[in-house]
C-alpha cells in the first residue's frame, strides 16, 4: 500500500506537470518532437515525489488502509487522472485492484510550512495513517489485553491517556494536546508500541534504554536519520508496566536541563515540538513539523471534541 500510495502521488505530479505544459506555448527549440520533454517531465515528477514529496502519499495511504476491508470486486477508477474539472468537483485517483477509488476535492489547498508551502490535506479519515517518527515498532498486540490503553480509535487513544497527559503537562507547563500528539506520532495512535513476542513496552515516547537506564527494556527495529539519510537500525527501548509509568519517566526526562526550552511553552504546540527537536530529542528533521501537524490536525480536533462530550 505504501508503494501504491507513492506511485499514485507520482501519477498526480505527472499529470500536474502535463497540465501546466498545456497552458504554455511550447518549446520553440523542440521542433515539434516532445519525446525528450516527456522523458524529462516524467523524471521531474519522480524527483518531486521523493522523500516527503507533495504530501499526498500519507493521505492516500490512509484511504487505502480504510479500504482494506472492502470487497475485491469494488471497481477502481481506470485511465489517466483528469485535471480540468469545475470547482467543487472532485478529482478521482486511480486505485489498485481491490481498493475503493479515492478523490481529491477542492479542499486540497496550499499551506505555509518552514520550507515554503506544503499540501494541506483534507480532513483526516477515521483511521489515521501512522506518521514516520524517529522510532519504529513492531508490536501487533498493542491494543490487546496486556495493556490498559485503548487504541481502537484516535478518540479512544486520547481518552485513555488524557488524564496522564494533563498531569504531566501541568508539571512541565506545556500543552497536554502536544504530549498526546507526540505519543500518537511515536506509536501510531497506540497501534505500534515498541516490543514483540508478547511483550508490551508501554513506551509512548520512543525513549531508548541507554547505559543509565536500570529498568526493563525491549529490542526493536527502528530508524534514524544520519546526515539527513534515513537508516534502519535496531535498538533497546525502555519498557514500562503501565502508560502512567511511561508518562512519569517522560516527565523526568524533560525535567532535565537539556529540555529547559521545551518547558513552559504553554499551549504553543509548535514551540514545544521545535524545542524538543533543537535539543536533539529525535533525528528526524521533520519531527517538530509532524508533532505540530498532529496536534493541530482534524483527527486531534475530533478526538478532543469527543472527549469534551463524554
Amino acid at each position: 500500500m505504501e508503494k501504491a500510495s507513492k506511485e499514485l502521488e507520482t501519477q498526480f505530479a505527472t499529470m500536474l506537470i502535463k497540465s501546466m505544459r498545456a497552458t504554455s506555448s511550447g518549446d520553440p527549440l523542440s521542433g515539434g518532437d516532445t519525446t525528450y520533454r516527456e522523458m524529462y517531465d516524467s523524471q521531474l515528477a519522480k524527483e518531486l515525489t521523493k522523500g516527503r514529496g507533495l504530501g499526498l502519499a500519507p493521505m492516500i495511504m490512509r484511504q487505502l488502509e480504510r479500504s482494506t476491508g472492502q470487497s475485491t470486486s469494488t471497481p477502481a477508477v481506470q485511465g489517466p487522472l483528469p485535471l480540468a474539472r469545475p470547482m467543487g468537483s472532485s478529482i478521482p485517483l486511480a486505485a489498485p485492484s481491490g481498493f475503493a477509488p479515492m478523490t481529491l476535492g477542492d479542499s486540497l489547498q496550499l499551506a505555509p510550512s518552514s520550507s515554503g508551502v506544503s499540501m494541506n490535506m483534507m480532513a483526516a479519515p477515521a483511521t489515521p495513517a501512522t506518521p514516520v517518527a524517529s522510532t519504529a515498532s513492531t508490536n501487533s498486540d498493542a491494543c490487546g489485553p496486556l495493556t490498559p490503553m485503548d487504541c481502537s480509535s484516535p478518540e479512544a487513544f486520547v481518552k485513555s491517556l488524557w488524564p496522564h497527559a494533563k498531569k504531566v503537562a501541568e508539571q512541565l507547563g506545556v500543552s497536554a494536546k502536544a504530549l498526546i500528539a507526540q505519543a500518537a506520532l511515536e506509536t501510531g495512535w497506540g497501534r505500534k508500541l515498541v516490543g514483540g513476542n508478547g511483550n508490551v513496552s508501554h513506551n509512548l515516547f520512543g525513549i531508548k534504554a541507554g547505559g543509565s537506564w536500570g529498568g526493563k527494556s525491549v529490542a526493536s527495529a527502528t530508524h534514524e536519520y544520519v546526515d539527513g539519510v534515513r537508516q534502519s537500525q535496531r535498538a533497546n527501548f525502555r519498557a514500562y508496566s503501565t502508560p502512567a509509568d511511561s508518562f512519569s519517566d517522560y516527565a523526568r526526562l524533560l525535567g532535565g536541563s537539556r529540555y529547559a526550552n521545551a518547558r513552559g511553552t504553554g499551549d504553543d504546540a509548535h514551540a514545544f515540538a521545535s524545542a524538543l527537536q533543537h535539543a536533539g530529542y529525535a533525528t528526524d528533521p521533520s519531527y517538530a513539523h509532524k508533532i505540530t501537524a498532529i496536534a493541530n490536525g482534524a483527527t486531534m480536533r475530533r478526538a478532543l471534541a469527543a472527549l469534551g462530550s463524554a
